[in-house]
């Protein structure tokens, strides 16, 4: 995907004030771009630095008011903790903003997240889940998820299993601890062998595997409006509003009539895969 198609408003976006914002935010509409990622590793804590308090949904009204032309606005990526109802209602009601939540947890079991110093325990992120799912019709929720974490038990590896059987994310993204020198978590005691690590993260994805492929195949014969990334060995690579750019499946297209990239498209699905999808462009 050029940059041209989807810029991103890059910052970190807690550094930039919301005038330097809006003015980039202007200039993408005047190009029409077709999409708009607003990236940060915790975009929900705009405003703390500048205004002494969490401006996001306050920043999202005006940047939907200066994005007439543009197609999709996407936020990557939202601190659990501090995903507030404000923010939910906004993504549900404006219908520029996809409905994809990326809310990286990294585990589910308590001592662990303690152990990470992240600010939610599990109780926490079972019930904004729930809230997401209730209040935003269709959402697609996106994880990341850490395995191999030092002291990582058995047991607290089976929690993890589990809530993901039970939490069956629409997208997950995990990844292997690496012992990183310099950082608290590199001094801690009992580090997971390599091996075990590897073990752990493959079965995450095998089921992870199994969730997705469970999910496309809910879309089989549906139709949905797709954003067209680029052509290879002739066919068209396109995105549906619930998949990022670069980390998330593709659509497939197969066309006789000439698309190019950041075109909108509907599409009907013809084939399911674990992650992607095949569809047949409509009139």
């Amino acid at each position: 995907c050029s940059f041209c198609v989807i810029p991103k408003i890059k910052g970190p976006l807690t550094s930039i004030d919301e005038p330097s914002v809006i003015k980039r935010v202007r200039a993408f509409n005047q190009r029409k771009v077709s999409e708009l990622n607003i990236i940060g590793q915790d975009i929900t804590g705009y405003g703390i630095d500048l205004y002494k308090s969490f401006k996001l949904p306050a920043l999202l009204e005006k940047i939907v008011k200066n994005s007439a032309n543009i197609g999709w606005i996407r936020l990557l990526y939202l601190y659990p903790s501090r995903v507030s109802d404000e923010l939910i209602d906004i993504i549900a009601s404006q219908p520029k903003i996809c409905k994809y939540v990326d809310l990286p947890i990294q585990h589910i079991n308590n001592r662990i997240l303690k152990a990470m110093r992240r600010e939610t325990e599990k109780n926490d992120i079972l019930k904004l889940i729930a809230k997401i799912r209730k209040r935003i019709p269709g959402v697609a929720i996106r994880t990341s998820l850490l395995v191999g974490f030092p002291s990582e038990t058995d047991k607290e590896f089976g929690e993890l299993l589990s809530f993901i059987k039970e939490a069956k994310f629409e997208r997950l993204g995990a990844f292997i601890y690496s012992r990183e020198e310099g950082t608290l978590a590199a001094g801690l005691k009992a580090q997971i062998s390599a091996g075990i690590k590897t073990e752990r993260f493959n079965a995450v994805m095998s089921l992870q595997q199994e969730i997705s492929e469970d999910n496309n195949r809910k879309l089989l014969g549906k139709v949905l409006d797709v954003l067209v990334d680029e052509k290879e060995s002739g066919r068209y690579l396109a995105r549906t509003e619930y998949d990022a750019p670069e980390v998330d499946g593709l659509v497939y297209i197969t066309s006789g009539k000439q698309l190019k990239p950041g075109d909108f498209v509907r599409v009907k699905i013809t084939d399911t895969l674990e992650y992607d999808l095949v569809g047949e462009l409509l009139p």
